[in-house]
């Protein structure tokens, strides 16, 4: 079955959760909370609702069409408001960017939530085989380089930037994985064309990475 899930944000979530343990994170929340939030500039800049240039995210026209995401609205409001603001600033403060995701997917009817009494909720997917797809999707691209899928790629230098793939059960060792997905996001400029909005992912997963290593001496 192919599945509708255009949000590189949700592909993500997906990733980033062992469904054969009740959903639990692979990661730190936090941590997956800036990549959250990086997935969600990837989909405006895909929807060519933003643009980045010189560091910081500008809307692209200026009166841009609502969005109907919630969690992209209020980034592209964050845009606006503030001026221009840093991308590496922004992707410093995810305000309860994993909360809302979590909610925007139960919203969506993806997530089940079953709400305890004495302890937190718990969550299911609404179709087991959903994650089983998003992971088939992410494996193949590993394998394949004919692939031509902006989102895709995105996706997987996204995994790189966040070292979730040495947590994931792959066809390869983390090292060797580390290896085909840095070569994936090295690439998206040439695959994406430089005047393409995505020639800037790159980019955008070193700065992912970079403000994951700042949680190591942030104060919780």
């Amino acid at each position: 079955m192919i599945y509708d899930l255009p949000s590189v944000r949700d592909q993500l979530w997906l990733l980033a959760h062992d469904e054969t343990r009740d959903l639990r994170p692979r990661l730190d929340v936090r941590a997956l909370s800036v990549g959250l939030t990086g997935a969600t500039v990837v989909d405006l800049l895909l929807q060519n609702r933003v643009h980045l240039q010189a560091g910081r995210l500008r809307l692209h026209g200026y009166h841009p069409s609502p969005v109907a995401d919630p969690i992209a609205a209020s980034i592209l409001l964050t845009v606006r408001d503030q001026h221009e603001p840093r991308l590496a600033d922004v992707l410093r403060n995810p305000t309860h960017l994993y909360d809302r995701t979590v909610a925007a997917l139960i919203a969506a009817g993806t997530l089940v939530e079953h709400r305890r009494i004495l302890r937190g909720s718990r969550y299911r997917l609404a179709e087991d085989a959903l994650a089983t797809w998003v992971r088939s999707q992410f494996t193949r691209r590993l394998y394949r380089s004919d692939i031509r899928d902006g989102a895709l790629d995105a996706l997987c230098a996204l995994v790189w930037a966040l070292n979730l793939h040495s947590a994931l059960l792959l066809p390869y060792s983390t090292a060797e994985a580390d290896d085909i997905l840095r070569t994936i996001t090295e690439q998206i400029p040439v695959r994406a064309g430089t005047v393409s909005h995505l020639a800037v992912i790159p980019h955008l997963a070193g700065l992912v990475r970079h403000a994951i290593g700042d949680l190591a001496t942030a104060p919780f």
